[in-house]
């Protein structure tokens, strides 16, 4: 028999135009309307390109510049630049033409201008291409796995500090740098002139030139923990233990921002060496997935899905990933590697039970779609209480609850505004509505977690399952009509829900979530939300309870099996 704690909600306090709303435990508070809206995920497969399956594309500079990436092959980049040229030990060439065996090796030198230009471009055409990008930058020419191109040490820092600028300057559309530089496919193998301490030193070069915005992440949980100060991983690198918490304690924000990427993903119970065999001179799975779980929170992580070697544990199945993926918040995927995997996946059924991902019940709900639609972030809404009535102040209040059931969580700092327009449903006018956008500045969705999967004593427990509790006050502008449709915009995401449509809409900047509606009448004065007496708050909250043998998650008018399998 499953265990699981109660359920607990994160809540998002806002303080607008001075008004403090200390709520911590009420779920929605007396004086609102429970809106008429849709609180299902519709299942599509959503346009938010920071998060996914990737497709790779190489781009090689020259100290002559190059050619920049003018199309990218997608809108979710995984950008293999290489800088071969500016390195003594890659060989770019060899020449047999006439009898003659001539080998073509780069020169160790400062990038070029031109060079760097060439990056810069690349990332302004993936910006107006409306993508994102995952960076990679090694000296492995044309990323085909060539060994021992590493070189000069001084030289890596070198190339550090001048890639530094150009990373800094694109924060906006990069995901997160995959700290290359050194080895094969800029893996960090293949190469004897690798060791953990000049890997530690270019990354922490790397992290004190860019600015807090920029993620990045090692090849193993190994390498990071050097970055981070560990010495003695496979003793001191547990999240319980003294010694991670005294690090933990002098790193700061850094211990959030320093995270790895992972390229044998899933195809042994070590991921091909990623993880450790022996728990007392490497990191293991369990130790690792743990650090990942509480310090990537908002941090990308992702790689390569492999086949399974020959005689280890098969653990490369979306019904896996549907546990594990919620505990490394595993946020994008190389959807060409491995092939054979993929596709495997999209011949699957999903096996699993993930609210209305529901294997049992949708024929068609391949192990791919589930998995495509569910790395990184998820938002549903789930409920939107707002005020009946907007008075002459001008004040809307509104609580809202939005589910993020994505195996992570948003890794940057989206703007978030409502959008309030004239409510013109009905009307034969051949005319938008007018429009007025609200920032809410303090309201950030990075907070809006996806839920807690833990062990405990061998048993899978949800502790969390993904609903977050947001709750505004805001002054709205000019007022002229009777009934307003609000929306809530959190930058250019999408969420699972159906799309608002109508000619209520079409002044709007898609997308948006839709909260319902409210009557302006300028004769009464806003009504301030009362919250609900303790007793009240606590039979509104999620709650477990047994119906005989089964463990079920109660929230509001739904109920959930502790797997998150909606219960009719």
């Amino acid at each position: 028999m499953k265990k699981i704690s109660v359920i607990t909600q994160n809540v998002v306090q806002i303080a607008v135009l001075g008004i403090f709303l200390f709520t911590p435990a009420s779920l929605f508070a007396a004086g609102l309307v429970k809106q008429s809206i849709d609180t299902t995920d519709a299942m599509a497969t959503l346009e938010n390109f920071d998060r996914g399956f990737y497709t790779p594309q190489v781009l090689h500079l020259k100290p002559s510049g190059g050619k920049p990436i003018e199309k990218p092959y997608g809108k979710l980049l995984h950008l293999r630049a290489e800088i071969s040229e500016f390195s003594s030990n890659a060989w770019l060439s060899i020449d047999t033409t006439g009898g003659k065996r001539d080998t073509v090796r780069g020169v160790s030198q400062d990038l070029t201008e031109d060079a760097l230009n060439v990056l810069q471009q690349t990332f302004d055409n993936i910006r107006t291409n409306k993508g994102f990008v995952i960076v990679r930058i090694c000296y492995d020419p044309w990323y085909n796995g060539r060994s021992n191109v590493t070189p000069e040490h001084k030289w890596v820092l070198r190339h550090v500090e001048q890639l530094a600028p150009v990373l800094s300057k694109n924060t906006d559309v990069i995901v997160a740098l995959e700290m290359g530089m050194h080895g094969a496919y800029g893996e960090m193998h293949s190469d004897t002139s690798i060791t953990y301490d000049r890997v530690a030193e270019a990354t922490n070069l790397m992290l004190r030139n860019t600015p807090p915005e920029l993620k990045i992440l090692t090849r193993t949980g190994n390498y990071s923990a050097k970055v981070l100060g560990f010495d003695n991983w496979g003793v001191d690198f547990h999240i319980d233990g003294e010694k991670f918490a005294e690090i933990a304690k002098a790193k700061g924000d850094t211990m959030y921002r320093v995270g790895m990427f992972n390229d044998g993903y899933l195809g042994t119970q070590y991921d091909y060496g990623t993880w450790g065999a022996d728990c007392k001179t490497s990191i293991c799975r369990e130790e690792g997935v743990a650090w990942l779980e509480k310090y990537s929170v908002n941090t990308p992580y992702g790689g390569e899905a492999l086949t399974t070697a020959g005689g280890f544990e098969v653990i490369n199945t979306p019904e896996f990933l549907s546990y594990e993926g919620f505990r490394t918040h595993t946020s994008y995927l190389n959807v060409q590697w491995n092939n054979n995997l993929i596709d495997g996946w999209k011949k699957s059924q999903f096996e699993g039970k993930d609210f209305e991902y529901d294997g049992s019940k949708i024929d068609s709900l391949t192990g791919f779609k589930y998995v495509n639609d569910h790395l990184g972030y998820r938002f549903v809404l789930r409920e939107s209480w707002m005020s009946d009535t907007v008075g002459f102040d001008h004040v809307l209040h509104a609580k809202f609850r939005v589910q993020n059931v994505g195996f992570g969580n948003l890794t940057w700092k989206a703007p978030v505004k409502l959008a309030v327009l004239e409510d013109l449903e009905g009307s034969d006018l051949d005319m938008c509505p007018d429009m007025d956008y609200v920032d809410l500045p303090d309201v950030d969705f990075r907070n809006v977690h996806s839920r807690t999967i833990s062990i405990a004593c061998g048993d899978t427990v949800m502790t969390f399952d993904g609903n977050n509790e947001i709750e505004v006050s805001v002054k709205l502008g000019k007022l002229r009509y009777r009934n307003y449709q609000v929306y809530l915009k959190v930058g250019n995401i999408e969420f699972a829900n159906d799309k608002p449509s109508g000619k209520g809409t079409c002044g709007l900047e898609q997308p948006a979530a839709y909260l319902g509606k409210f009557y302006f009448d300028e004769s009464v004065k806003s009504a301030i939300p009362h919250t609900f007496p303790a007793a009240t708050q606590k039979k509104n909250a999620p709650f477990v309870q047994r119906e005989r043998n089964s463990v079920i998650v109660r929230d509001g008018e739904k109920r959930y099996k502790a797997n998150g399998a909606t219960l009719r």
